[in-house]
C-alpha cells in the first residue's frame, strides 16, 4: 500500500493549490479525483474576478493549474475517495480503486449541484434538463433553453446559450437577481432573452423528453432544454464519522482550515464559510497545506 506525508480529496482550485504548497514544501502529495482536474470551474466559460487575470477561461486555470502540480511531482489518482478512517497516527483513505495511507488528509471535495426539489426531475436529466450550460448546451443549438437562478453562474450561463440558441428565458424566485449588475444589465441587454423575474418552476412536463414547465401561477411555457442554476449543496457524508460537519453538511473549522478531527484539514466548497469563490478556494488550499505542513513537522 502507498504511504503519503498528504491525501487531498477533489482535484479543484482549492486542492490543487494544496497540492502546490505541499509539494513545495518537500511533502509527498497524493491528489484524488474521480473525474476530471479542475472541478466547478471547468463549466465556466469567463472568469474575470481572480487576480492576475482580466479574463480566463475555467479550462485554461484549471490546465495551468494541472500543469504545476504534475511539474512538482503530485501523483493525481482518478479515483473517488469513499471514506477516510484514523489509523494509528495517520489515515487510511479508502477509494473505489486502492487505498493509501496518508499522515495528514485535506478534504477539498467541494460541492455538488443544488437540484430544484421536483419529483420528475430525475426523469428528465439528460432529456433537457441539465445542470451545466457550458457541458450540455450545444445539444439545443438553435432551440429554446431557460436558465433557472439569479446568480452570477446562472447569468454566465444565460449569456453563453443567448450565443447558441434561438430563444433564451432566465428564470428567478426573487424581484431581482443576485447577479452583480454589470451582467445582468448584459443580459437585460440581449435581444433573443426573456427575464421571468418572481417566478418559481413547479412542474416539468414532456414525453420521454422535456417540452416545457410549469409555473407556480399556473402558466407554461414551451421549450426544449431547462439548465438549474441555484446554487450547490455539501457532499461530506462520507466524513461525518471524521470530521464535525454544521446543519447544512459542510465541515466546520475556522480561518485555519482546521477541523475537529487533528491531522485533517478542509479547503474550498466544502469549508463551512460565507463566500465561496475560486479566490478564496485558492486561499483556503494555501492555508491547509501551510497547517498540514505545520502539523507533519510538529
Amino acid at each position: 500500500m502507498k504511504e503519503f506525508d498528504i491525501a487531498i480529496v477533489g482535484a479543484g482550485v482549492a486542492g490543487m493549490t494544496a497540492a502546490v504548497y505541499g509539494r513545495r514544501a518537500g511533502k509527498s502529495v497524493v491528489l484524488f479525483e474521480r473525474l476530471k482536474a479542475g472541478g466547478q470551474i471547468l463549466k465556466t466559460t469567463k472568469i474575470a474576478n481572480y487576480p492576475g487575470f482580466k479574463a480566463i477561461t475555467g479550462e485554461e486555470l484549471a490546465g495551468n493549474l494541472r500543469e504545476q502540480v504534475v511539474a512538482l511531482g503530485v501523483e493525481i489518482e482518478s479515483a473517488e475517495v469513499l471514506t477516510v478512517i484514523r489509523k494509528g497516527d495517520g489515515f487510511l483513505v479508502e477509494t473505489d480503486d486502492e487505498p493509501v495511507l496518508a499522515r495528514a488528509v485535506i478534504l477539498a471535495n467541494g460541492s455538488t449541484e443544488r437540484k430544484i426539489g421536483l419529483p420528475e426531475e430525475a426523469d428528465y436529466v439528460s432529456r433537457g434538463v441539465s445542470y451545466c450550460a457550458t457541458c450540455d448546451g450545444e445539444f439545443y443549438r438553435g432551440k429554446t433553453a431557460a436558465v433557472y437562478g439569479g446568480g452570477n453562474t446562472a447569468a454566465y450561463s444565460v449569456m453563453y446559450l443567448a450565443g447558441i440558441c434561438k430563444k433564451v428565458y432566465w428564470i428567478f424566485r426573487k424581484p431581482e437577481p443576485r447577479a452583480e449588475k454589470s451582467l445582468t444589465e448584459r443580459v437585460r441587454g440581449l435581444e433573443n432573452v426573456e427575464v421571468f423575474n418572481s417566478t418559481v418552476i413547479s412542474g416539468l412536463r414532456g414525453e420521454g423528453k422535456l417540452e416545457g414547465l410549469k409555473f407556480d401561477d399556473g402558466s407554461e411555457v414551451n421549450l426544449d432544454a431547462l439548465f438549474v442554476s441555484i446554487g450547490r449543496e455539501a457532499d461530506n457524508e462520507r466524513f461525518s464519522g471524521l470530521v464535525e460537519l454544521d446543519e447544512n453538511g459542510y465541515v466546520k473549522a475556522g480561518e485555519n482550515c482546521k477541523t475537529s478531527c487533528a491531522g485533517v484539514f478542509v479547503a474550498g466548497d466544502a469549508r463551512a464559510k460565507k463566500l465561496h469563490q475560486i479566490v478564496t478556494a485558492a486561499a483556503d488550499g494555501a492555508v491547509a497545506a501551510n497547517a498540514a505542513i505545520e502539523y507533519l513537522n510538529s
